[in-house]
């Protein structure tokens, strides 16, 4: 396993870590246990969890299933997020309180906020309540979620002018397809001059570049309706990672830790297998990432467009 900083925040993070999202509630609780063993036993030290609304339970098993794979708090990071509702209610604040809660902890080492609702959010008033969560003690770090090079440079330089906290890392949908919102000349010299890392998420694109075309599950959103597009590049990625005898999982994840700017790369797996062949990217990352990246330097996509924030007010249960 390799570690790379987040930010300038101090904290190392494995350059993968092992998300959540559509996972643990398609599992048998003993299976979670194991997966989360062997990855921390790889190397594996940031897991990332939310209270998602399709399966409001996940950080519950997650913080349970840590304690029984027998992983002390110092020994690992927990990543989680807070939003915006519609009504602003519950407020970040009460958001970060009731995850504690639910992950049975004091503190997260990074809270993530969601991107701007358009229209309607402040990017300083956002940063200076997330940066709060830090000088309290409740977390160690804080970034964004889906936010624009815009908001999330307003947000760094409020932070700077008032002394708070400044955003170490933001998540973004990165692959070998959906390249260009991070990889944008805005986006890469906001992170250059602010020392902010990328969190890679969606970088399988739902096990489609990994070469899954049978949906086993519910897929993230696709911004920007590109993924027809993205399935129409499989036969010709299959063919690179034949040339470099990696899996495409491999050369997927390859593609987006080769860029330095990447701290770390958001993944979910509910197999061992799965679990193990993915952490076996970093060995081909260390033999041959200059040269998939070049070998992947015609295949972005265009149209993937920026994600907006959901809904998250939408009931868990009907009247």
């Amino acid at each position: 396993m390799q570690y790379r900083q987040i930010g300038t925040s101090g904290l190392n993070a494995s350059v993968l870590s092992l998300g959540s999202y559509q996972t643990y509630s398609r599992m048998e609780y003993r299976d979670i246990v194991n997966l989360v063993r062997r990855a921390a036993d790889l190397g594996i030290n940031l897991f990332d969890v939310a209270h998602y609304r399709t399966a409001p339970h996940t950080e519950v098993v997650l913080a349970r299933a840590l304690r029984d794979a027998g992983l002390k708090r110092n020994q690992i990071m927990i990543m989680d997020k807070v939003w915006w509702y519609d009504g602003d209610d519950p407020t970040l604040e009460k958001q970060l309180d009731e995850l504690l809660f639910r992950l049975d902890t004091d503190y997260l080492d990074v809270v993530m906020c969601y991107g701007m609702r358009p229209g309607r959010d402040d990017p300083a008033q956002t940063a200076r309540l997330n940066a709060g969560f830090v000088t309290s003690g409740r977390a160690r770090a804080w970034g964004g979620l889906n936010w624009s090079a815009k908001d999330l440079r307003i947000a760094y330089d409020t932070c700077k002018a008032e002394g708070l906290p400044t955003p170490q890392i933001v998540q973004l949908k990165y692959n070998i397809a959906r390249r260009h919102i991070v990889e944008s000349p805005e986006y890469t010299a906001l992170r250059a001059e602010t020392g902010i890392s990328i969190h890679a998420s969606d970088s399988l694109e739902g096990g489609i570049l990994a070469g899954n075309l049978v949906r086993e599950r519910v897929l993230g959103r696709d911004p920007g309706n590109v993924r027809e597009d993205i399935i129409a590049l499989v036969p010709r990625l299959a063919e690179v990672a034949r040339r470099f005898d990696c899996t495409m999982a491999q050369m997927a994840i390859v593609f987006c830790l080769s860029n330095p700017q990447t701290a770390s790369l958001l993944f979910g797996a509910s197999r061992i297998g799965q679990l193990e062949d993915n952490i076996g990217a970093v060995a081909v990352l260390e033999k041959h990432g200059p040269a998939i990246r070049e070998a992947l330097a015609d295949f972005g996509v265009a149209g993937h467009e920026f994600d907006l924030p959901p809904n998250h007010a939408t009931p868990l249960t009907t009247a």
